[in-house]
């Protein structure tokens, strides 16, 4: 779903697009969690430390990474080491790797995510399920991996190579050699929009306010920018913190970041600006052709909070309506409910700038199909796996006709809220309308097995 500062010698720092996409077990299940009070800055051991680096913003979904107590699970686990993966009741083997997209997709993510790990500090240990292996190990993988692409080698002796020089880990829920993954989907927006507020496009997205941020206190408390009199101004050390505290309620209908030009662009509907929250990047279309991406910066203090979840309560739509399309046609029809519960979801993302697609919680640019979210808790970024799972299939009004079973390799590149525990997984889609359409059903069982160079 994910895009936070973050220390990088990469050129023009972009920030990818948090949060997830809004589809059936997303939104129903609302496996949110709380987070820290302010955006999470990456751990050190997954970036370096490089001296003369630049701060730079990642992923729209970065800020739902896990508290330090959570990431203690990444250390090592003693009699678990790299060797284990050479037991019976862990490797499995496959019959072919059959995979339905071009392997030019498969080359762009796997050296986009190369790119990221050239700068992390490659004696990193990392989780892989029950196992632990170092970051230096994921990067041996991926090159590997990709030395055996470029050789333009026949199905045969494709699936030859990867069998004699990757150890296969199966992982998910479920009993031994029958595990499954919940895949869900997310996807990056093409919306309409405007450089500047009219008529038509009254509904801003904002960047995070910083040092300089107008929030006065009265007696009575934090209030409001306003002309009363007799107001004392907040400390400049107190008001970085107090702004994360204020709700998606307080910024969108109560105006409280009105007038600190604060705005990078203006919506036509309110609907549109919440589910481009949930996605945390998309690409703004202005009335003169132009396009301009914009991406995720931070976010406030509060947990993501599924709708979907609340209206089944509610009984005001049913479970087979949760997905992001029928929660759109319900507030298309009931336009008086949308901000009863769209403000029910405290979290609010900020927004940048760029012209570079998202970027996952790994700090690679994500490409469409083939990059996966998942619990980092539990499982690598810069991990490499191939996928059995079904993808939906369109026609030419974008909808479903039916679904096929399809094989895949991926690269773990990013994180969510809603992606917690073994057996969750989130699959980019990509850009635009047809992204849209795939990751917004998207609610299928599939298997995941984690390739590791053989040493």
């Amino acid at each position: 779903m994910k895009f936070i500062p973050e220390r990088s010698l990469f050129k023009n720092s972009l920030l990818s697009s948090h949060i997830f996409v809004l589809c059936l077990f997303f939104l129903i299940a609302s496996c949110s969690t709380k987070g820290p009070d302010s955006p999470v800055r990456p751990y050190p051991e997954q970036i370096g430390n490089h001296k003369g680096s630049k701060d730079r913003d990642f992923s729209y979904r970065k800020d739902r990474l896990y508290p330090d107590e959570q990431n203690k699970k990444t250390a090592k686990i003693p009699g678990q080491e790299l060797g284990s993966f050479n037991t019976p009741d862990t490797l499995v083997d496959l019959n072919g790797f059959s995979d339905d997209l071009d392997l030019g997709s498969l080359e762009k993510a796997i050296e986009n995510q190369l790119e990221a790990m050239f700068e992390q500090e490659p004696t990193t240990p990392v989780r892989l399920g029950t196992f632990t292996l170092t970051r230096s190990r994921l990067v041996e993988t991926l090159e590997a991996f990709l030395k055996i692409l470029k050789q333009d080698l026949t199905p045969e002796e494709f699936n030859k190579e990867v069998t004699e020089k990757f150890f296969l880990y199966r992982v998910g829920k479920g009993k031994k050699g029958g595990q499954k993954m919940l895949f869900t989907g997310y996807y990056r927006p093409v919306i309409q929009a405007s450089p500047e507020r009219t008529s038509l496009y009254r509904y801003p997205i904002y960047k995070m306010p910083e040092r300089g941020f107008q929030q006065v206190e009265y007696k009575t408390g934090i209030q409001l920018v306003g002309t009363h009199t007799g107001i004392e101004q907040v400390r400049k050390r107190d008001v970085d913190k107090k702004w994360r505290k204020l709700t998606r309620e307080e910024i969108d209908r109560k105006g409280a970041l009105q007038g600190q030009g604060l705005e990078v662009g203006w919506l036509k509907d309110d609907l549109e600006r919440f589910f481009l929250h949930i996605q945390g990047s998309g690409v703004l279309e202005f009335p003169d052709g132009s396009r301009q991406g914009v991406g995720y910066q931070g976010s406030n203090q509060y947990s993501y909070t599924g709708i979907g979840k609340l209206m089944i309560r509610d009984g005001v739509i049913k479970t087979s309506q949760g997905s992001m399309q029928g929660i759109k046609k319900y507030f298309l029809n009931n336009p008086q409910d949308i901000s009863k519960y769209l403000y029910q979801n405290k979290r609010y993302i900020f927004f940048t700038l760029n012209n570079e697609g998202p970027r996952g919680s790994g700090g690679g640019e994500l490409v469409g199909g083939r990059s996966i979210a998942t619990d980092k808790s539990i499982y690598p970024a810069g991990g490499l796996a191939f996928i059995r799972v079904k993808k939906p299939v369109l026609d030419e009004n974008n909808k479903i006709v039916r679904w096929q079973p399809i094989s895949r390799f991926v690269v773990d590149q990013d994180t969510g809220s809603a992606i917690r525990g073994p057996g969750r997984a989130d699959l980019y889609f990509g850009t635009g309308l047809k992204a849209g359409a795939k990751a917004g059903h998207y609610h299928e069982r599939g298997e995941v097995y984690y390739l590791i160079k053989r040493s």
